[in-house]
């Protein structure tokens, strides 16, 4: 079930950006060469930067959106992010963090919907080495300083876990939200691993497809991950049985290959409250708590 769950931010799509304060640089794309672009979007000042890498499909206006506070999916156990009113806010994740730091999203190819202000499309599918080749490129065209925080949600996890190992002078501190684990298809059945392989790599030839087992093989075969402050977090709902089927990881095996990841990491998997797999919509006040406390572990050198 992770794979529906990473898509359902397609729906934000058509909401307008977050505004950029008097001391931010206007969202848009960045030229990262070979006649590319990514999509950025910086808010705030100070450092370490922030930098967040969004889930498979997802992208950076759902950092800058919530679920309203007056929605019924409220009242649901299960997770129906996509029954869900979302709606631009300033207490969104990514305003939040910005209140304390420069935090920076972007869009990977084939994620951002429609409109003009999409990134380059690429070839799909594709495997996590190149989003690491793409972030490593974009961070040196647009001229962040480094090194960073880095936050991760879903798919991103595992892009983040791979950067992170390749590119450990890049990493200050790590925040992975709901991420797909590196060792969550070890605990999953043939069976469930299959089904996951080919749920991500089939999305169309426009939409973001990721080849999982050749991503999940470059993780397994870089350098050890560095020890840098961290943080991993759980949701606590699921979506409703009806929308399982026995191909589907279930939330026990997602919450003991997190767990694993935290150990690995040398930190605790932290299940956070009324909240589902997009969980910067959720509860994005938790979030960016999270990534504060790792920016202050980071600036004070604990």
């Amino acid at each position: 079930m992770l794979v529906a769950l990473v898509t359902v931010l397609l729906s934000v799509g058509r909401c307008p950006t977050a505004s950029a304060g008097p001391d931010d640089a206007a969202p848009g794309p960045v030229d990262i060469g070979s006649g590319r672009s990514l999509f950025l979007d910086c808010q705030g000042t100070g450092g370490p930067t922030v930098f967040v890498i969004p889930g498979q499909g997802s992208y950076a206006e759902a950092w800058n959106h919530v679920v309203a506070t007056d929605d019924p999916t409220w009242a649901s156990p299960y997770d129906v992010i996509e029954q869900a009113r979302l709606v631009p806010s300033p207490t969104a994740t990514q305003p939040t963090v910005a209140r304390t730091t420069r935090i920076c999203v972007y869009d990977r190819p084939g994620t951002r919907p429609d409109g003009d202000r999409r990134s380059t499309p690429v070839a799909q599918p594709h495997s996590a080495q190149q989003d690491v080749d793409d972030l490593v490129a974009l961070i040196g065209s647009a001229g962040l300083p480094g090194p960073f925080v880095f936050v991760a949600h879903s798919y991103g996890g595992l892009v983040l876990d791979l950067l992170a190992r390749r590119h450990p002078e890049l990493v200050a501190g790590l925040v992975f939200v709901e991420p797909t684990s590196e060792f969550l298809t070890g605990i999953g059945t043939p069976a469930q691993n299959a089904a996951f392989y080919a749920d991500s790599r089939g999305r169309g030839p426009d939409a973001e497809s990721v080849l999982m087992e050749e991503s999940f093989a470059e993780v397994a075969s870089a350098p050890p991950l560095p020890r840098v402050p961290a943080s991993v977090l759980s949701a606590d709902r699921f979506p409703p049985p009806d929308q399982l089927t026995p191909d589907n990881y279930t939330q026990a095996q997602i919450r003991q290959a997190n767990d694993m990841l935290a150990a690995a990491l040398g930190t605790a998997d932290v299940v956070v409250p009324h909240s589902g797999h997009n969980m910067m919509l959720y509860q994005p006040q938790v979030v960016a708590e999270a990534i504060e406390q790792i920016v202050e572990r980071v600036r004070s050198g604990r």
